[in-house]
């Protein structure tokens, strides 16, 4: 499955790389494409086609894009019919495409893929200005649109539906630069992007998916640092010679509907946000993903209920950096979780709380966490990854922990804690085969007593469960400045304890 990830993703690349300019480029044609090559072959791709000069331009057919995976990996091919490269007299070279192009895409291997991809565009623009050294391209596009189609699995043809996307108003840049390591940075904006998803079950036809939505526009930006003759087979090794990308979308409104439809049951919704951004970092030394969405705002028709489910969002929001080299050093980490000032409408509310008991304030939960750890194998090797599974290897060891923030706000209660806790990895006795934490944790609870008050009152937990309940909050809370707070501390002690409050635990 890894296997197949990579070769989507630099398949996906290697497309993105012809539409949007990023491979390099000289002042003549045939530089250009010289240059083209090379930067392909670096991405480990074999390149060939046929080779049309005419005065000074030159005209491509047949282009075929390969990649040979290790044995037992997955080889993909990409097929494009034709591009030209003319020579506009002046030290720059456009590109121009058919405005109607198929892109055949095929994955061999245990599970061969094969689908089309057709490529098309409307008033397209490109022109590459520079020297050897640094190139520039500069596009525009009154439109650009990608469908897939003919898609082929394991030898036989599946109805999945559609899926397609729209680009309008597109203006991009990208800068390349030649060297042992070579760069490029590339924006590119748009004005409204349409999509549409229509997927079939190949077992059920009656079961399906539908999607459309519109995306306001779209900023793109991205580096790429790429090593001469890097093998994409080997991840790890390419890293450590130096591959990197950095790239980020900033995206505006957007709104979408879908339909699902599964043994006859259909659930209709639709959603919408005001806007958000997704942005994915990886180098030698780890890999940062975050997203965020604001504003957003949910609303499904579902058969067994008889009114809309609808929920609303201020904030929602995820990020992770992991570190993925091995080395002997404790490397950083994080986590963050967000979900902020969340709603649901009245009429959900009402089929538990009917007399309204309880508070409808929004909830939020939000967690933030930080921390070291030593990475022992590296995660992008798959001979050391394989060894982890077999449990021959250790895949590392936590260092340090850190709770930088901790909230939930839900029905007029709420819990933040934060604190920090290192590992002693030489004690893995104290605490039967794990490392002994060292540190403390405060937390401060607001409002419980109240809440278990209501849920008693409204039948949804028995008294006696409460009482359960309220005698653990003794045990491990003491009364805190205010009417119905709670505050906790536990602590680990150098000696092996645990404490809470003072009190010993363990």
């Amino acid at each position: 499955m890894t296997t197949y990830r990579s070769r989507a993703a630099l398949t996906a690349g290697a497309i993105l790389s012809m539409s949007a300019g990023t491979a390099v480029a000289d002042v003549t044609p045939t530089e250009v494409w010289t240059d083209w090559k090379a930067y392909m072959t670096d991405f480990g791709f074999a390149v060939s086609a046929r080779e049309t000069p005419s005065g000074s331009d030159l005209r491509l057919n047949d282009i075929v894009m390969s990649l040979d995976a290790p044995e037992g990996g997955a080889d993909t091919e990409v097929k494009f019919p034709e591009l030209s490269l003319t020579d506009n007299g002046d030290g720059t070279v456009s590109i121009s495409f058919p405005e109607s192009m198929p892109v055949s895409v095929a994955v061999e291997g245990p599970e061969p893929v094969s689908f089309d991809l057709i490529y098309t565009t409307s008033d397209l623009d490109m022109t590459v200005s520079g020297d050897a050294s640094e190139m520039t391209y500069a596009y525009t596009a009154a439109s650009v649109g990608v469908e897939m189609s003919d898609l082929v699995s394991e030898g036989k043809p599946v109805d999945f539906g559609a899926a397609s996307i729209a680009l309008q108003d597109v203006d991009g840049r990208t800068v390349t630069t030649a060297g042992d390591l070579r760069q490029s940075n590339q924006q590119i904006d748009s004005g409204p992007v349409t999509y549409e998803i229509a997927m079939v079950d190949p077992e059920d036809p009656t079961s399906k998916f539908e999607m459309t939505g519109q995306i306001d526009n779209l900023q793109m930006l991205g580096t790429a640092t790429l090593p001469t003759d890097m093998d994409m087979s080997n991840i790890a090794a390419a890293l450590a010679a130096g591959f990197a990308v950095d790239g980020s979308y900033t995206f505006g409104p957007d709104a979408s509907t879908f339909t699902a439809t599964e043994e006859g049951v259909v659930t209709r919704g639709t959603s919408a946000s005001s806007g958000g951004e997704l942005s994915v970092k990886m180098n030698e030394d780890g890999v940062h993903y975050s997203g965020t969405s604001n504003d957003l705002a949910i609303e499904m028709t579902v058969p067994d209920l008889p009114f809309p489910v609808s929920m609303a969002m201020a904030e929602g929001k995820f990020a992770l950096d992991m570190p993925i080299a091995q080395k002997e050093a404790a490397q950083d980490f994080g986590l963050t979780f967000v979900l902020g000032d969340l709603t649901v409408s009245d009429a959900i509310w009402a089929m538990f709380d009917p007399a309204a008991q309880l508070p409808r304030d929004p909830a939020t939960l939000a967690l933030e966490m930080s921390g070291k750890a030593r990475v022992m194998a590296n995660l992008m090797d798959a001979a050391q990854m394989a060894a982890v599974e077999d449990g021959t290897e250790v895949p590392g060891e936590l260092d340090a922990l850190s709770l930088d923030r901790l909230l939930l706000r839900i029905a007029g209660a709420e819990l933040t804690g934060e604190g920090a806790v290192t590992f002693d990895n030489t004690d893995k006795v104290t605490f039967d085969g794990m490392p002994k934490p060292i540190g403390d944790i405060g937390l401060k609870l607001t409002g419980a007593n109240a809440l278990l008050d209501k849920l008693v009152a409204m039948g949804f937990v028995p008294e006696e469960q409460v009482m359960g309940v309220r005698m653990m909050m003794g045990v491990f809370a003491v009364p805190g400045e205010g009417e119905d707070v709670l505050n906790s501390k536990i602590e680990f002690t150098e000696e092996g304890q645990i404490l809470a409050n003072g009190q010993r635990l363990k």
